[in-house]
């Protein structure tokens, strides 16, 4: 076998690989921030507050809720800047997760997995106080990166990854349920929207590790 033949087995291995680490490293980058900007931040309830209003607060159009002031300086460095790096991250783990399997439902719910993640960079880029944008950016990020991996589940349980399909599918429901509730519970559906989306991403990075190691030529 030449090195020619051999180069398509090294690209997918690496880019396994990376995209693994990278997922990994997301989830704990952006959930890092959060709580780091948190601990800012005395004043912030998760009943009262949504988490990007640690980014600034837009108290007149935001559905006309009152809350908490709790943004500072510091604050919103602290979570835009995690969540830019955190969504350029999951970019290059939806990359991976598209060449991680061809089945065509698969590689949709990889491409709603980037799209969100490309989402997740704009949370970051455009805070509360720029409304529409934000609120796009935001809702985009949950509804994609749930149904990405609803279609991602479907693929997984046809296969002797069932049991890890299933896993991702009550992740993805969890999500969708954290993700109807944004209006109403603020920062307690974000926090369970997260959990469903951040479990989800290590689950599938630890699957994209593990077929790396197996990738021989």
């Amino acid at each position: 076998m030449t090195s020619t033949d051999i180069e398509p087995y090294r690209f997918r291995k690496r880019l396994l690989t990376l995209a693994g680490v990278c997922g990994i490293a997301s989830v704990i980058i952006a959930v890092t921030a959060i709580m780091l900007a948190v601990s800012y931040a005395p004043s912030f309830d998760m009943t009262q507050n949504w988490i990007s209003d640690l980014t600034g607060t837009s108290h007149a159009y935001f559905l006309n809720v009152s809350r908490p002031i709790v943004n500072t300086v510091t604050t919103e460095i602290i979570v835009r800047t995690g969540w830019i790096v955190a969504g350029v991250l999951a970019i290059v783990f939806a990359i991976g997760l598209y060449y991680d399997d061809s089945t065509p439902s698969y590689r949709l719910g990889a491409i709603f997995t980037g799209l969100g993640a490309a989402a997740f960079v704009g949370i970051g880029v455009f805070p509360e106080p720029i409304v529409v944008p934000h609120l796009v950016a935001t809702y985009t990020f949950f509804l994609l990166a749930a149904v990405g991996s609803l279609l991602i589940a479907g693929v997984l349980i046809n296969t002797p990854d069932k049991r890890l399909g299933a896993v991702i599918l009550a992740l993805g429901v969890i999500a969708l349920i954290g993700t109807s509730l944004l209006s109403y519970t603020r920062g307690v559906a974000e926090g369970i929207s997260t959990l469903g989306v951040g479990l989800e991403v290590i689950l599938l990075s630890a699957k994209m590790l593990r077929h790396a190691s197996k990738v021989k030529p």
